[in-house]
């Protein structure tokens, strides 16, 4: 009897143990659900980064390089595009931009275009900064690129002239792609470049509120206005991304390009972007003149080439090294004034030193009061009068060249840079690859006043429209920036 007993004893006791583990099986498997609930979804997405504008130093990165979906962010590489055929001629600030079918039918959010009808790029850039349509996104990658398809090529090539290596682009607004991935360092690169390379065009992210066709439409990042020193850029969600934002700060002398990505909501996000702004500023040092950097630091595992950096020419004895490679110090740019400049050598001709302003006009045909006010306050970025000077030669006045802004033949610009010696220092090197689209090319330094700064254009001229596109293609396979510059009608 005894020994019945121990058996049905053992039993229950194994039957207890039983229990016992499939509940602690149970538990585990609940506290993994958990963990693999929206907020670890959410931390699997996140990213972030902040870079010291003037030196691409990175302040703080987190997750920095892993593969993160864009979104919205796709944005910023469409309207540096969009900047890059504004700043060449292919376009201008009011070409009308035909709406098809398929562009009208992207998912919002989106303006409501109808198929058949168009709209003007200005009106599409602030569309794109502020509601950020996709219906209008692609409407700008079909007229611009022929198709979207082409276009997202174009974008994907831009993005590798720029130093985004890990960035790829299957379309123009955002919306979800597999394919379609980036990195927050790439997209801090993006930032960064956006406004060095379009200083001109960089305000329309300032734009606040947008008024069309009677509809008024609010800006998305909540930062502008309400941080101080925030001046855009451009917020971005998907499910598949969460919630994203590139973001830049100017106070006091220091300048802060930010990327959050993955974000569990809006807030959070804003309120994180806030934080880690507020830190980068203090651990950035004051800088009297502002200059922007390329590239936003160098992830580990990556070899990306270092900016060259070449110190400006002294005013009194420039000693400035020109294309061909040959130093001349009676050559040099010329003042505000044009006074005090050097006679040319026959050798040195290909070098042009020119002030070249375009600006704009206001469009006659503003309806609304704060488009107006909004066309106005951009325009206090653009230069405001157009003037030509070249250098005198000993006896005979040199004629003015057609050439220094939109001449008869098409140009190439390899770069903007903070000083001439930067720029004929690039101009060198592009010639020292020794390219055969390059030779008997005229070199450039066009020099354009934004803000009472300076920047210094590096341009070839001398091509055809078919001569342009392979240079720049030549170009861009050797890490070379470049941009083709249809010629003035």
């Amino acid at each position: 009897m005894f020994v019945r007993v121990g058996e049905y004893g053992g039993q229950a006791r194994s039957r207890v143990s039983n229990l016992l583990i499939s509940l602690f099986g149970a538990l585990l498997a609940a506290t993994f659900f958990l963990a693999s609930g929206p907020s670890a979804q959410a931390a699997a997405k996140f990213a972030a980064i902040t870079v010291d504008a003037h030196s691409g130093r990175v302040i703080f990165a987190r997750n920095a390089d892993a593969l993160r979906y864009p979104a919205s962010l796709t944005k910023i590489m469409t309207l540096y595009l969009v900047f890059q055929d504004l700043e060449a001629g292919r376009i201008s600030i009011d070409t009308p931009l035909r709406v098809s079918r398929r562009a009208a039918s992207m998912q919002p959010s989106k303006l409501g275009l109808k198929p058949g009808s168009t709209i003007r790029v200005r009106h599409a850039i602030k569309a794109l900064v502020t509601k950020s349509a996709n219906d209008v996104a692609t409407t700008v990658a079909e007229n611009l690129g022929g198709s979207e398809a082409n276009f997202a090529r174009r974008m994907t090539r831009t993005a590798r002239a720029l130093g985004m290596s890990r960035t790829t682009f299957a379309n123009a607004s955002g919306l979800p792609n597999r394919r379609q991935r980036t990195t927050a360092r790439d997209m801090a690169t993006l930032g960064l470049r956006i406004q060095r390379d379009f200083p001109q065009y960089y305000s329309y992210f300032r734009t606040r509120t947008f008024t069309y066709k009677g509809r008024r439409y609010g800006n998305h990042n909540r930062l502008l206005g309400r941080v101080k020193g925030v001046d855009g850029i451009k917020t971005g969600y998907t499910r598949a991304s969460g919630f994203n934002l590139t973001s830049s700060v100017r106070r006091k002398g220091r300048h802060v390009v930010g990327v959050v990505m993955g974000g569990k909501s809006g807030r959070s996000r804003n309120r994180y972007m806030t934080g880690i702004l507020k830190t980068a500023l203090k651990k950035v040092p004051y800088r009297k003149r502002l200059r922007l950097a390329s590239v936003a630091g160098t992830p580990p595992g990556y070899k990306r080439r270092k900016p060259h950096k070449v110190a400006a020419a002294k005013p009194r004895k420039p000693n400035i090294i020109s294309p061909n490679g040959q130093s001349d110090s009676r050559v040099r740019v010329l003042s505000a004034n044009g006074a005090g400049a050097a006679p040319v050598r026959a050798q040195m001709k290909s070098l042009i030193a020119a002030k070249v302003t375009e600006t704009e006009a206001l469009p006659a045909d503003i309806s609304n009061k704060s488009d107006r006010a909004d066309i106005e306050r951009l325009q206090d970025d653009v230069p405001q009068t157009q003037q030509v000077k070249v250098a005198k030669r000993k006896t005979k006045r040199a004629e003015p060249r057609i050439g220094m802004a939109r001449g008869r033949t098409w140009q190439i610009q390899i770069g903007a840079y903070n000083s001439a010696g930067e720029a004929l220092s690039g101009l060198t090197k592009a010639k020292n690859i020794g390219l055969k689209a390059l030779r008997g090319k005229k070199a450039l330094t066009m020099v354009v006043k934004t803000k009472g700064a300076k920047l210094y254009r590096a341009r070839f001229a001398g091509f055809n429209r078919n001569q342009a596109k392979r240079a720049c293609k030549s170009l861009s396979r050797r890490s070379f920036g470049c941009l083709t510059i249809a010629p003035r009608s």
